[in-house]
Order: structure tokens, then sequence, then C-alpha cells
């Protein structure tokens, strides 16, 4: 009678040689029970993009920070209809903020492994061509599959199974009471000649580049120290804000303290707003942000993340 077991290390070598279980492998990958899965020279950025992207030899994998990113094993399994696998990632990934998805393969099952990752850090990760990112454990059943997989990997079809019908746009769920009211927006100049952010970053940059201040850049490297620079007088102009109202609050805690009141002050404090909100408006540009578009938007997402404080 057969028995359910989990290969170890020797046992899955001895299989790599005879070409089975694991193709393209290094003999010092097997470790342990399990075979150490390499990074290969294709990956998917789901946060940008579908469509896959190659990387160089001798090059690396960039990771951005929020970014979910579909690593594809360098490695290729080769499964008999009396074995799966089970696909972990390494520690040393998750130590660095990098969260993936246990996944699975079934008997039959041939192809490169694709795991789904999250950077969840505030940091880039640069993954190197052939870094040990997954482990494979191998399991003999005591039978053969029925019904083995079959097929191409979605990876190897060039179509990656993306399950589209589940994700939904906020649009699409107007009316469903589990989502709080959207805020509306105006986006055009109102009757009353309110202007909306979207025209007031136009009109701030046209009357910049009437009075010469740069707007116009013509490489990151330029376009990063004008930022730098804007951002340096957004701050100062915050400064100011925070100095003023620092002075009416002594008024009220400093017996004796000779300060404006907030009366007084309000024209001041409305002044240097003014003044950092038209950094904001520069930088916006700067960085190709609508920036109407993304507060809107953060508004929204705030909203939802809040509901539970929402009183009855």
């Amino acid at each position: 009678m057969n028995v359910t077991k989990t290969l170890a290390d020797h046992e899955i070598e001895a299989a790599i040689v005879r070409g089975e279980l694991v193709l393209d492998a290094v003999p010092e990958g097997c470790v342990g029970a399990c075979y150490e899965l390499r990074m290969g020279n294709v990956y998917y950025d789901l946060t940008e993009s579908e469509k896959p992207r190659s990387v160089d030899p001798g090059g690396n994998i960039l990771i951005k920070p929020g970014h979910r990113v579909v690593l594809i094993t360098h490695e290729r399994l080769a499964l008999n209809a009396d074995v799966f696998a089970r696909i972990v990632s390494k520690g040393s990934l998750f130590s660095v903020g990098l969260s993936a998805v246990a996944t699975y393969a079934d008997p039959g099952f041939r192809g490169r492994i694709g795991i789904v990752t999250q950077n969840i850090s505030d940091k880039y990760i640069m993954l190197p061509l052939l870094e040990r990112i997954a482990k494979v454990d191998f399991t003999i059943l005591e039978t053969p599959a029925r019904r083995p997989y079959q097929g191409q990997h979605g990876f190897d079809t060039e179509i990656w199974p993306i399950k589209h019908q589940l994700q939904k746009t906020r649009e699409q769920l107007a009316g469903d009471p589990r989502l709080s009211e959207p805020i509306p927006v105006d986006r055009e100049v109102t009757g009353t000649g309110v202007e909306s952010l979207a025209s007031l970053v136009r009109r701030q940059i046209e009357a910049d580049r009437k009075h010469g201040f740069p707007v116009d850049l013509a490489s990151d490297e330029e376009r990063c120290n004008q930022i730098s620079k804007d951002l340096v007088g957004l701050i100062g102009e915050i400064g100011e804000f925070a100095n003023l109202i620092k002075k009416v609050d002594l008024t009220f805690t400093r017996p004796g303290y000779q300060g404006p009141d907030l009366a007084d002050a309000v024209p001041k404090l409305r002044e240097e707003l003014a003044d950092a909100q038209i950094y904001l408006l520069r930088l916006a540009h700067l960085i190709g942000a609508d920036l109407e578009k993304v507060v809107i938007e953060k508004m929204r997402l705030n909203d939802d993340r809040y509901e539970y404080l929402k009183r009855s």
C-alpha cells in the first residue's frame, strides 16, 4: 500500500536529476524538505499594468511601496499526476515588507509559478534576478489524481487570470447602502464665480509662466530640484501660520502677554494659508497630479475608512 509522504531534499534532488518536479534547477536549491525557487526575468506590476515586464540579465525588479506585483519564478515545475506542491514565500522577503500569498500547484501542473505579492512597506524593494523568493515542498499521493491539471499556466499563455468581474468602481456601486454618499463636485467655475481646484492650478501656472517663475522643467532632475524649493517655501508659509497662531494662543494661556486676539489675526492667517495653497497648486503641477481629483478620491476613501464612526 502506498503512503502519502513529503519528499526530503535528497529525494527532490534525485527527482530533478530524472527530469521531474523542478526544471532549470540547481542542486544547492534543495534544502531540508523543499526546493528554493528563484526570481525569474519576468514580473507583473498589477498596480500599474497587466502586461508582463521583462528584466535584462544581471538586472533586478523594482517593487514600489503599496504595489501589487506578481513574481514569476525562474524554475518550472513538472508534476506527475501523483504529486502536488505547496509554495510559500521566504521570511527574508516579509522582513523587508513584501507580503506574499501562499499558492499551490495541482497534480499534473507544468510551468513557471506566479507568486502574488504586495509591498506593505514605505520603501522601494529591489529583487535581483535569481534571488531566492519562495520555498516549494512536494507531497506524493497514495494514488494519482483522477483529474490532474491540464493545459498551460496563465503566464505561459500570456493571459494572467485576473478576475475583473470581481472588481467594481464606485460609480458601478452607486446606490449600494454599504458605501457612504459621494461628495458632489463641480469641476467647472460655479455660477457664483468660485473656481474649481483644477482651474486654480491652471490659473496659477499661467501666472507663474508670465512672471518667469519655473514651471516647465525639461528633466526629472530639474523637476525634483524645483519640487524641493517649493516644498521649502510651503513649509515656510506653514511655519508663519503656526507662529502667528502660537502668539494668539499665548494671549489665552500667559497672563500679561500682549499679543493679537484671534479676530485680529484671522486676516493674516488667511493670507498665509493662501500662500501655502499656492505652493500646493505648484507642487500638483510639477508632479502632474489632478489635485481636485486626488483630494476628492482621498475624501471618499476616508468616508469608507471611518464609516464605523458615523453616528446613527
